[in-house]
């Protein structure tokens, strides 16, 4: 894979965890994977927001380079 591709994946995947994350933060909305499903599960973002930040993390040090700065 090219770095631009890794770069927007990772941009991807991180936008996607984070909102993932959110949405397990916000109580009283019925939560997939959850054991009791209309609560707060902290755990679960948490993880989600660990997944975003190495994804975001990819993306930086995979980040395209402007011309000028290649040579």
């Amino acid at each position: 894979m090219s770095k631009t591709t890794i770069f927007y994946a990772g941009i991807a995947v991180a936008v996607v965890a984070l909102l993932i994350a959110i949405y397990y933060v916000v109580p009283g909305v019925y939560h997939v994977l959850a054991s009791d499903p209309m609560r707060a599960h902290y755990k679960h973002a948490a993880a989600f927001a660990a997944v975003a930040v190495v994804a975001a993390l990819a993306a930086v040090i995979n980040r395209p380079r402007s011309a000028a700065t290649r040579y």
